[in-house]
């Protein structure tokens, strides 16, 4: 089995970068890829530690660009933790995030919630503060019942405690990932909240730019959606690619290794690693 989108608690996530490879050790996963929201800091003990356990552990970095309705997001497979002009600008997008949760706290406390920036910061325990870390402390002291409730009431683009921070073009952020080694993947092509052939355009545009493939296999795929992106990676040429999105707690409801309950990735996902 294998899983080529997964995150720890260098981003948002709810296991180390260690306890991620034990739980795809426990689930028969011979293959994982680390891909936090915007930073590398995890891979190399990712990788190092999945060595140790028999687990092919790839480095990975996830990273937000500019998107005008839902989110666009650029997975790099094979990425660099040393590439300087990527490292960079994943520095810029952290300050700026950095930026935001203040401005998310204060919102919340003007709405009446009760968070501080330092619970949150104490739960998030890595390099990456992020709205998922918020959420978990708002369930922690009762004040929403679920992350997705906080997000929905105060957290989610267009509600009442949402800001906005810094991202890249999408097609910078292709070509950045491009010159850092990495493979480069558009993720879950759903949340781009496209019709397919608008998906289709997008995936013409970015290709020169370093595009490699299309997270075809993944929970927020629907049965409909699923052979509309696949056809538009072959038409492309591109690779089919698959992950989970595993948080651990952030979202229990996705399985690492699986896209679907108790339906695996393809084992075919990955054969663009060779």
């Amino acid at each position: 089995m294998l899983d080529l989108h997964t995150h720890s608690t260098e981003s948002d996530g709810s296991l180390t970068p260690e306890q991620v490879i034990d739980h795809a050790v426990d689930r028969g996963i011979s293959r994982v890829a680390l891909c936090d929201h915007d930073t590398t800091a995890g891979t190399a003990r990712f990788t190092a530690y999945g060595a140790d356990k028999g687990v092919e552990a790839i480095a990975g970095v996830e990273v937000s660009a500019t998107w005008p309705k839902g989110n666009c997001h650029i997975l790099g497979l094979g990425v660099r933790n040393d590439y300087g002009p990527l490292e960079e600008v994943l520095r810029k997008i952290r300050d700026s995030r950095d930026r935001r949760n203040e401005m998310i706290v204060a919102k919340l406390n003007e709405l009446g919630v009760d968070v501080t920036l330092e619970e949150v910061e104490s739960l998030a325990g890595g390099e990456v503060v992020a709205r998922p870390h918020m959420a978990r402390v708002m369930v922690t002291k009762g004040i929403v019942a679920s992350v997705q409730e906080a997000f929905d009431k105060y957290l989610a683009k267009g509600a009442p405690a949402y800001v906005d921070r810094y991202r890249l073009d999408p097609d910078r952020a292709v070509l950045l990932l491009k010159e850092a080694g990495a493979r480069v993947i558009l993720a879950h092509p759903s949340q781009l909240r496209l019709e397919p052939e608008a998906v289709d355009e997008l995936v013409g545009e970015l290709k020169p730019h370093g595009l490699e493939g299309i997270e075809v296999y993944t929970p927020y795929t629907t049965g409909e959606q699923l052979p509309r992106y696949t056809a538009i990676a072959r038409k492309h040429d591109l690779a089919i690619s698959g992950g989970s999105d595993f948080h651990g707690e952030s979202k229990p409801t996705h399985f690492m290794g699986y896209y679907r309950e108790n339906v695996p990735i393809p084992e075919f996902c990955g054969r663009f690693l060779g």
